[in-house]
């Protein structure tokens, strides 16, 4: 019923764009899709790959894993930074739904030119999943609400899930907190759903933002355990130690 909604409330907003044309919201030029112009979209746009190279000390069993441990690669969409990250802030900590399909074209509009065929390359696309708690607070989960219905548009024999994993486990807000901190804070709040076989897959998770990658590095044990052959991860916004 939430997502009608906020269905509606897009389409009400189109209808409104009729009468007011939507402007980007950086330099307030008319554009047609998206949160903002084609040109202001370039001083967000990173589109960096992260390959992932585990260390030495974490193959000996002398150090916990960090994210590209056990990251076989990770895609970052754009700058965690101005527009974007006030949008992303205002999704996640106000509930404002009415942005999500705008955040939504954007998504798409910051995946690899050819979509499809880098999609096809994974066996099963999934999203990192919010709490239950988080969930029934805020109303919709901000991963699944930017990625579903993109990812959901491969052809070939991929899988499209939401609901891979699940939180078994309530955490709080990591934004405050360093990456030991936020280790200790995840570890084991993921569990794989009894009724996915992961074994021998390739798996693409999908986050909102990348700061430590500690959120996908949990998420990304949970799965190789279960014996998946490789896990990447694709993420809307990378925070700024990922691109100064």
């Amino acid at each position: 019923m939430q997502s009608i909604w906020r269905e509606i409330a897009y389409y009400g907003r189109v209808l409104k764009e009729l009468v007011f044309p939507r402007r980007c919201v950086v330099c307030g030029y008319g554009i047609e899709a998206g949160y903002v112009c084609e040109h202001c979209r370039r001083n967000y746009l990173l589109q960096r790959v992260l390959k992932g190279e585990p260390r030495e000390e974490y193959l000996a069993g002398q150090a916990e894993p960090v994210a590209l441990d056990v990251l076989d690669s990770v895609l970052l969409l754009y700058k965690y930074d101005g527009v974007l990250k006030d949008a992303l802030h205002r999704c996640k900590f106000a509930a404002e739904a009415d942005l999500l399909p705008f955040l939504r074209e954007e998504a798409e509009a910051g995946l690899p030119s050819a979509k499809l065929r880098w999609l096809e390359q994974f066996d099963i696309i999934t999203c990192v999943p919010t709490s239950p708690e988080r969930l029934a607070q805020r109303g919709f989960d901000v991963p699944q609400e930017l990625f579903g219905p993109l990812l959901d548009q491969r052809s070939g024999s991929s899988v499209y899930s939401d609901a891979v994993l699940e939180r078994v486990r309530h955490t709080h807000p990591l934004f405050e907190l360093g990456p030991e901190a936020r280790r200790q804070e995840l570890m084991g709040c993921f569990a794989l759903r009894a009724r996915f076989d992961v074994r021998g897959k390739h798996v693409l998770l999908c986050d909102d933002i990348y700061t430590t990658g500690s959120t996908l590095c949990e998420a990304a044990q949970v799965l190789k355990r279960a014996g998946a052959a490789k896990v990447s991860a694709l993420a809307f916004c990378a925070a700024r130690s990922h691109w100064e």
